[in-house]
């Protein structure tokens, strides 16, 4: 009985680690969208060679940034299934 216990604790973990990275998903791409990233977006407020530089760099990292929540929320997905696999051999433990 302890080593299914110790198994579904074990799901558990990896399945609040998937929650954790879902989160840090939505997080990014929702933080990122506020940024503004075009040239001239922020001309209002900001100008010259700084804002101009910026605005090239944030659509470098908007891309990377696309690419990191595409692979939290692939990892999420992975350890959900991980976690499915140990419910299911916390099922086959003899008693």
């Amino acid at each position: 009985m302890d080593e299914v216990r110790r198994v579904l604790q074990q799901a558990a973990e990896v399945e609040a680690l998937a929650v954790v990275f879902d989160r840090y998903a939505a997080q990014l791409a929702e933080t990122f969208q506020r940024i503004p990233t075009a040239r001239g977006e922020s001309m209002r407020y900001w100008t010259g060679p700084a804002a101009l530089r910026f605005a090239d760099q944030s659509r470098v990292l908007d891309n990377g940034i696309g690419e990191l929540v595409h692979a939290c929320q692939t990892t999420a997905r992975n350890l959900r299934r991980r976690a499915g696999q140990l419910r299911d051999s916390a099922i086959r433990v003899p008693s």
